[in-house]
This record gives structure tokens, sequence and C-alpha cells, in this order.
């Protein structure tokens, strides 16, 4: 994705209209903003796949998502993969992180076995078609080069919120609410172990446009 400026938020409206054109969606008639979708799942050892659910009427989400409208569609022109490990099932007063810490990861074997998901990848399908079959979430990996220590007063993990993790998706996806659009990470075997309250993040950034969609 083109860097934090003017001409690079250009070149992505530009790129979401045509997007926009070939799902058959006029521009002209939403709202266009920048925005981002954040989807989440807990992480469990009983699966080695996990789907994200993408839409706000879907199943009960955690307080810290942000899911789509059935009304709206969403270019994604970036994404990254995070764990969030929250010390409740609402608290929201911890970073995202992009790579398992084992001073955040204390549970034994934790640390070693959330490694996993750094050899999986990611897929959507939208309408029983594999749109993207095998992007890998290695890309999101960051050991940071300040990091979170057991001594006292330890600095925290230097983590960019801007560029760090975040990955361009060109071509771009497009997610619309009116279409079944799933997002689901494979990885090539269950965690052996994992943090309580851990969760998976995926992040997407782009341009949001609104009420483009007709809801029968």
């Amino acid at each position: 994705m083109p860097g934090p400026n003017t001409a690079g938020q250009r070149l992505i409206f530009a790129n979401t209209v045509v997007m926009l054109a070939k799902e058959k969606i006029d521009a002209r008639s939403a709202v266009l903003t920048q925005s981002y979708l954040r989807l989440e799942v807990a992480a469990t050892i009983t699966n080695n796949s996990f789907q994200f659910s993408t839409l706000q009427n879907q199943q009960q989400q955690f307080n810290t998502e942000q899911r789509l409208t059935l009304q709206d569609a969403f270019v994604v022109a970036e994404a990254g993969v995070f764990w969030f490990i929250p010390g409740s099932a609402t608290a929201s007063n911890v970073p995202l992180i992009s790579w398992p810490n084992p001073n955040t990861f204390t549970t034994a074997n934790a640390a070693a076995a959330a490694e996993t998901l750094y050899n999986s990848y990611l897929q959507l399908n939208v309408n029983k078609t594999l749109v993207v079959p095998q992007w890998d979430i290695y890309r999101s990996r960051c050991v940071n080069q300040t990091q979170l220590t057991a001594a006292a007063n330890s600095p925290v993990d230097q983590l960019s919120g801007r560029d760090d993790v975040f990955y361009p998706t060109e071509p771009n996806w497009v997610v619309i609410g009116s279409r079944n659009s799933i997002f689901s990470i494979v990885m090539p075997n269950n965690f052996a172990a994992i943090q309580a309250n851990s969760r998976i993040v995926l992040y997407l950034r782009g341009v949001l446009a609104q009420n483009c969609t007709s809801v029968q």
C-alpha cells in the first residue's frame, strides 16, 4: 500500500472505483471513506483452521471488532494478522502483537505453539468461489527491535501501527456485505497450547463504500 500521503491515497481511491465497477457497483452512488475492518477469532487447540465472521449481523462479536454491514462494501488495500492477548473477554487495554514474545505468552509451550500461525495461510472465499487461495501469514511476523522483557521497568515491544506488519493486497480484495465473504486461516496442525484469552486478529485497511448494495 502506498505510504501515508495524498498521492498514495488518491491511487487507493482510484483503484477502489475500478474494483467496485468490476463488481457492478457505481462508486457515484456510494459514500467512500477510508476505514478498516477488524475481525477476530478465539484461538483454540481443537482446530487447525479458523473462520472469521465478516458481518455485524453474524454471530456475537468481540467488543474490539469492526465488521461490515449488509449495505456496504469494502475494498481492502492492505492487511495484517496479529495476536491479541487481553486480560478478559472484554478488556481492550493491551496492544496487538506481531510475534509470540514468551514474556506475553506465559502459559507453558504457548509461545512456541503460537509460531504455527506464521506457517499458515489466509483464504478468502466469496459465494463459494475461492478468490484468495493462499496469502501467507509469515509476512505479518515482525520480531521487534525493542522487546518486552521480564526485567523491571521493561520497554514494550516496538511496533508501528502503520507499516511494520501491514502488507499491500494487490490486486485488491473486495468484500461486499450482501455476498457470502468468508476469511479463513488454514494451519498445518493444531496449536499445541494457547495463552488464556488469546485471539487471532485479521486487520484490514482500505476504502469503505457505504450504502452501495441492495439487500433483499
